[in-house]
């Protein structure tokens, strides 16, 4: 992609360079940065009558700001390829934006600036659906944290427009064979990605719905519950909104025999359970 050659643009793209314009005054250029910095300041501070030192410092701090904000462009350049034609970048909070942009002249991994351009893209599409919170979070995550909640969000099923992963804590030496340990979901909860209730006697969550029969959906596969169910058990992690944001922001991969092992078994048993004690009253 490419967001310095922006003639023909759609209109959403321009709405969103505009936004960023007005809220933070950053924008873009048919040159390079590193071009331009090179070619005028950079040369500049070179050929001035200032001491060595000086210019060495200046020099530095220039290279500094060309990198930041060459940062901010990726993120901004994966945003773009995300907007929908709907999108309504104009109606995003500027004090949203300034903390967002202050964040992402700091993110120079790739797979981290996707992920923070799918941030922008959402808020964009979706306005207020991404809390500050998570933004703050985000700056905070490492790699593994990443790698943990992207994994957690490939165990997570969908009832009506809710995800929310199904984790086991009496189950949950099992998951290690998807990295998945407690010392990992500790983490997520510091982060404030997730709650959890891990205790001896721990019941878990469940997700209520007023579908009547509840469908549950994971990826391409689909579990219709007893009609007069009206909750489904999902274990014992939640999402918190910014974890069910970031969910959003993010692609996953299903896991094989993970929908009928780790969640049908249980919920098949569940019905079992309930049908029993009717029969019993």
């Amino acid at each position: 992609y490419s967001i310095l050659d922006i003639d023909g643009a759609a209109d959403v793209v321009n709405n969103l360079l505009d936004k960023l314009g007005t809220a933070v005054g950053w924008g873009v250029n048919r040159e390079t940065p590193e071009r331009i910095a090179i070619a005028t300041y950079i040369e500049d501070i070179k050929n001035s009558d200032y001491d060595s030192l000086l210019k060495a410092a200046l020099i530095s701090q220039a290279k500094k700001t060309i990198k930041e904000y060459c940062n901010q462009k990726d993120v901004v350049g994966f945003a773009i390829n995300e907007l929908r034609e709907g999108a309504n970048p104009q109606k995003v909070d500027d004090d949203w934006i300034v903390l967002f942009m202050d964040q992402a002249r700091l993110i120079s991994d790739e797979v981290f600036q996707s992920i923070w351009g799918k941030i922008l893209a959402e808020e964009c599409n979706d306005n207020n659906s991404i809390p500050k919170k998570l933004l703050y979070t985000l700056a905070q995550m490492d790699r593994e944290d990443a790698e943990t909640f992207t994994t957690l969000c490939s165990l997570a099923v969908k009832v009506d427009d809710e995800y929310e992963p199904v984790i086991w804590c009496h189950r949950l030496d099992e998951y290690k064979k998807w990295g998945i340990t407690f010392d990992k979901i500790i983490s997520l909860i510091a982060l404030g990605l997730i709650e959890a209730d891990l205790g001896p006697i721990a019941s878990g969550y469940v997700i209520e719905s007023e579908s009547n029969p509840i469908k549950v959906h994971y990826f391409d596969s689909e579990y219709e519950m007893e009609k007069e169910t009206k909750t489904v058990r999902v274990g014992n992690v939640l999402f918190t909104k910014s974890g069910q944001a970031l969910h959003r922001a993010i692609s996953v991969e299903k896991k094989e025999g993970f929908f009928e092992e780790y969640c049908l078994s249980m919920w098949r048993k569940d019905c079992l359970l309930y049908t029993s004690d009717a029969a019993d009253e």
